[in-house]
């Protein structure tokens, strides 16, 4: 059996960012429209390292069979090391046997930055200018290197509850999007007047008041992943029309909105589907006025598309290594 093993490198080379927010839109099309058989991903709790190990299948037909094992480790920060780390496996859809094993924790980071791409170009303005992206880590990377792909903005506002962090992020991401980076010291001077903000941070409590973000704004939150964890004002439901990628995971693992529904702000058949949007079921942005938010947890289906699109362009390009066994 040959077994082909991708690396961050070879992934980055097979599926650029760009070709990351379509294929990140064909995920959640097929998400909502059932076609792909993923059940709520397996959380195990790991103390005393307050860490969770997931546990990620995914079938849709015809384009690829596969599980994912991610490790979400907030110490690790200070460590040195990545807090999110995995593995995704591949597997032959007709025979069950594995044909790939790719690095779980470059694809994860990629395919959350593409899914806050894919929802900046279905649901912010055209004529955006500024952007802010709040976070410093890996994926709050990946996020500007998505909205730097699907939109031409003079400027991107970078804050973190670091700040120091913040000014190392700024000099890592500058030279890789054609946009003038700023960093600033208050989330409310990134929020205030910003077109689209997208948001990839480890917070548990909310980094704003939702009355900061400014008329026709876009919103993209893709940090919190537990019930506890509420990276966003829940009131922020009363002030933007919801999107999500999945409404079951969403009510099983997306704080701000569990808060928000508690708090009498929302109900799950207020928010919308991103894949509904994408796959043209629905309307997204109805006027410029109208504020959007779209909050990710993540889907199987998304490693799933995303590992296919980069084994086909690698095996036509020759990158990785198989390895016989």
């Amino acid at each position: 059996m040959d077994l082909l093993m991708l690396s961050s490198d070879d992934l980055r080379a097979a599926l650029p960012m760009a070709e990351a927010v379509e294929v990140s839109k064909e995920a959640f099309a097929a998400q909502a429209e059932g076609l792909c058989v993923s059940p709520l991903r397996l959380g195990l709790p790991v103390e005393p390292a307050r860490g969770m190990t997931l546990v990620m299948p995914a079938h849709l037909p015809g384009t690829g069979l596969a599980t994912k094992i991610v490790s979400v480790f907030p110490g690790n920060e200070s460590k040195g090391l990545p807090t999110v780390t995995g593995l995704v496996v591949v597997l032959d859809e007709d025979t069950g046997q594995p044909m790939a094993v790719l690095d779980g924790t470059f694809l994860t980071a990629w395919r959350t930055g593409a899914a806050g791409g894919a929802s900046v170009d279905l649901l912010a303005r055209e004529d955006a200018v500024t952007g802010a992206v709040l976070g410093s880590g890996v994926q709050a990377g990946t996020q500007l290197l998505a909205l730097c792909a699907v939109r031409r903005l003079e400027r991107v506002r970078v804050w973190s509850r670091n700040p120091d962090h913040a000014a190392a992020f700024a000099e890592r991401w500058a030279p890789e999007v054609d946009t003038r980076l700023e960093v600033v010291e208050r989330v409310e001077e990134a929020v205030g007047d910003a077109d689209i903000v997208l948001a990839a941070t480890s917070a548990s409590e909310p980094l704003f008041d939702a009355a900061l973000l400014a008329e026709g704004a876009h919103l993209g939150s893709a940090g919190s992943h537990q019930p506890h964890m509420i990276e966003m004002d829940p009131a922020l439901a009363a002030y933007a029309r919801v999107f999500v990628d999945d409404r079951d995971a969403a009510l099983a693992e997306a704080g701000e909105l569990i808060a928000a529904i508690e708090h009498g702000h929302t109900t799950a058949d207020d928010w919308t589907l991103l894949g509904d949007v994408a796959r043209g079921a629905t309307t997204g942005r109805e006027a410029p006025e109208d504020k959007t938010w779209f909050k990710s947890v993540g889907l199987a289906v998304q490693d799933v598309t995303a590992a296919a699109a980069a084994i086909s362009t690698a095996r036509q390009k020759g990158l990785g290594q198989v390895i016989r066994f």
